[in-house]
């Protein structure tokens, strides 16, 4: 459970915009570009990492 509002992820905190406010789409569809495009640009420098953290989770099958 999040406690305050300053601790929402990206996801969490437009939603809620939605709900309070009267949907200002314009913010909305930027926040929601920017929140996206974060994880374009981790996932490519972290992939490795992203990978040797599977391997080493030791699921075995």
């Amino acid at each position: 459970m999040v406690s305050g509002s300053d601790k929402f992820t990206a996801p969490l905190g437009l939603a809620l915009c939605v709900v309070k406010n009267r949907t200002p789409w314009n913010g909305l569809t930027a926040g929601s570009v920017v929140a996206t495009l974060r994880m374009i640009v981790a996932f490519p420098l972290f992939r490795h990492r992203f990978s040797q953290g599977i391997a080493l989770s030791g699921v075995k099958g």
